[in-house]
């Protein structure tokens, strides 16, 4: 739009602001995917096509037949609330590429009614017991990172994979055994923490397939075939539709977005992060040539077994130790140097290569892993 319309027909005005000190926060899981440009005939849909990061609350549910594109964690939360108020709708469809890991959620101690009615009082009077509980957490993450996120640990992923399978199973229809079995190691993609996504697949108004999508209609969409499985149908399907809801995840790879960083030499960050072979950051942090500028949560940081508000909280107190003498006039500002930052990327790469990440493709990694 800014092409052909120029700025004004986004923005409403333009502003400069000098700071000695510039973090960004401006997250990972922002920007929407689009809609996949090889799938024909949106346009011609007579119904609505959002993404669940944009929800409508203006939409009307009930008694329609909706279609969910995707299946983690956003979608596992989407789909049971589909069948309650406010919404009930007439039926759900859910289109998925590749089946997830699906852990039980952690339930909270004495049951969730009573940890939401009671649990602010007695952490109040008694705080040791609510960093107990974290620690516990922390710990029991940190467990399951050193042994089942290592790739040599080959017996200790098959048993978390056959007890995790074997839970499933015990939940869902037999007609979804096939289509759920997850085809990669468990913790490679992104788990999803289910508390009623496994059980809402036993609905009659809940239907779950593989078949990739192919094109859309004004009433529905159009499914291709599994080509190669016998045991799919070798012709294309036709599935209801008065809402499609996108839940195809984010745009996790544009850091930054939607903003342009510039260093002391003129250069993007975008442009060193391609000299350099991707995204990096000291500490997943800082970059040299760019002083006093740090990254909250920023490349190689983001970790895919533990709490990300932990991670936060230690970045930031990171960065405040970093920026003190900044802040008390000691020092004009403050980068690591390129040979620290060049190191700590390579031994972040080195030690990634040693856990179940790189065994598939998925959205923590870019086409260069």
């Amino acid at each position: 739009m800014i092409a052909n319309l120029g700025m004004k027909s986004v923005y409403l005005k333009q502003e400069k602001v000098r700071a000695k000190i510039v973090v960004s926060c401006v997250g990972i899981l922002v920007e929407p995917n689009a809609w996949p440009t090889s799938i024909p005939g949106r346009e011609t849909f007579r119904g609505e096509i959002f993404h669940s990061a944009r929800w409508r609350d203006d939409t009307d549910f009930r008694e329609k037949d909706v279609v969910v594109v995707g299946s983690g964690c956003s979608a596992a939360q989407i789909v049971p609330s589909l069948f309650e108020e406010p919404f009930n709708v007439r039926s759900v469809t859910q289109i998925m590429r590749t089946a997830p890991w699906v852990m039980p959620r952690l339930t909270e101690p004495f049951g969730k009614a009573n940890y939401a009615r009671y649990a602010p009082m007695v952490f109040r009077y008694f705080p040791f017991l609510g960093y107990l509980i974290r620690v516990s957490l922390y710990l029991l993450v940190e467990v399951i990172w050193l042994t089942v996120f290592q790739q040599k640990n080959v017996k200790w992923r098959a048993q978390i994979e056959a007890s995790t399978l074997e839970r499933m199973y015990s939940i869902i229809p037999k007609k979804f055994h096939t289509t759920m079995k997850p085809n990669h190691s468990y913790g490679c993609k992104r788990r999803v923490f289910d508390s009623a996504w496994l059980n809402s697949m036993s609905k009659p108004k809940f239907d779950l397939t593989n078949r990739p999508l192919k094109s859309v209609k004004p009433n529905g969409v159009v499914l291709g075939t599994n080509s190669g499985d016998p045991d799919k149908p070798a012709e294309d399907a036709r599935v209801n539709a008065d809402i499609i809801v996108l839940a195809n995840g984010f745009e996790a790879l544009r850091w930054f977005h939607p903003l342009s960083v510039y260093g002391r030499s003129g250069r993007s960050m975008h442009d060193v992060w391609d000299e350099r072979g991707g995204p990096q950051a000291y500490m997943g942090t800082a970059m040299d040539g760019f002083p006093n500028f740090f990254i909250a949560t920023g490349p190689n940081s983001a970790n895919g077994h533990a709490s990300l508000i932990l991670e936060s909280e230690n970045i930031t107190e990171y960065i405040m130790r970093i920026v003190e003498p900044v802040l008390k006039g000691n020092a004009l500002y403050v980068e690591p140097k390129k040979d620290a930052e060049i190191k700590w990327t390579a031994d972040i790469q080195r030690e990634l290569k040693k856990t179940v990440f790189p065994g598939c493709t998925s959205w923590y990694q870019d086409e260069r892993g």
